[in-house]
């Protein structure tokens, strides 16, 4: 953390860079991030491999030009956060392979991005509370702003507190935020509530065609679907998915581009998705993981469910 934060002050241009079809926690470490830097006079730059304009992302009022290239000649340090994987670095890989200064901050276990500076904390529930202990590190103000993002991060990766991953330290900081001015009413209703005509649509067509077969369920979202029902995503479907009957373990693939799909995968306690996405080239955690992969769909729907359901045998053979 010394490092990193040592790296930050002397830095004069950065770039923030989220994953690929970001979640709460994503866009929040993100813009907590990008807030901090900039009461320390740094110029900032965020930066999501996404063509997602409406939903959660709305609530964050990205600037314009944030789901476009990043020219490396434009900054000295670049910022990855809750991006364990290079797979889901998106259009960006290239920039952040070669570039020197890459800062990585993250709170997955199972990763493989590369980072000349790396601060991984596992016993986390999300990126977002290590973005919180950077801001007290570095002596920040922690304003209603900054709290709201980190408040709603929480929110996300813990889904309203509900997760395994939920534990003392999440309590803590999130208590701090409300503290410090987060709209706890708000901030659960956006993310927790909400739901317009066209993502009530979206979640009829999810649930008319989940597939269930031996405690595994799944679902394929296509950019046709999205583009009928008038919606970019459907980020907590896929927890609504193992809440059904007795699933133990539950994967959402949605398509990004015309052979490039996205999954996330969800399980119940004593099965762990993490290892089901390393194999795919992805990670995360055992409850909650994902990865991206090209290819054909079909095929690659029945590759991943016969790994969660390898995954579903060996643990229950224990």
């Amino acid at each position: 953390m010394k490092q990193i934060i040592k790296q930050l002050k002397k830095s004069k241009r950065v770039a923030i860079i989220a994953h690929i079809s970001p979640d709460p926690d994503c866009l929040s470490s993100m813009t907590a991030l990008s807030c901090i830097l900039k009461q320390f006079k740094k110029e900032v730059s965020m930066f999501v491999d996404t063509d997602s304009k409406r939903g959660i992302i709305s609530f964050y009022n990205l600037p314009k030009g944030y789901d476009g290239d990043i020219n490396p000649n434009d900054y000295d340090t670049i910022v990855t956060v809750d991006l364990p994987s290079v797979r889901q670095t998106g259009k960006h890989y290239a920039v952040i392979s070669n570039f020197e200064n890459v800062i990585s901050i993250d709170h997955h276990a199972s990763r493989d991005l590369p980072a000349k500076y790396a601060y991984v904390d596992a016993n986390k529930s999300s990126c977002s509370e290590i973005i919180f202990d950077l801001a007290v590190a570095m002596r920040a103000k922690i304003t209603p702003q900054i709290a709201n993002y980190i408040f709603a991060g929480i929110i996300g990766d813990t889904n309203c507190f509900q997760n395994d991953n939920t534990n003392e330290n999440t309590f803590r900081v999130a208590m701090e935020c409300l503290k410090h001015g987060a709209d706890k009413n708000n901030i659960v209703f956006i993310f927790q509530k909400h739901q317009t005509y066209e993502e009530i649509a979206l979640r009829k067509y999810g649930y008319d065609n989940m597939k269930i077969k031996k405690q595994v369920a799944y679902v394929a979202f296509t950019k046709k679907i999205f583009e009928e029902c008038g919606v970019d995503d459907s980020p907590t479907f896929v927890n609504e998915m193992l809440n059904t009957a007795d699933n133990k373990i539950a994967f959402m693939v949605k398509q990004k581009d015309k052979n490039t799909y996205t999954v996330s995968l969800r399980s119940k306690e004593g099965y762990n998705v993490a290892r089901v996405a390393e194999k795919f080239g992805g990670g995360g955690h055992k409850q909650a993981s994902g990865f991206a992969f090209t290819g054909a769909l079909i095929k690659n729907i029945d590759l991943i469910y016969k790994e969660c359901l390898n995954e579903i045998n060996q643990q229950d053979a224990n």
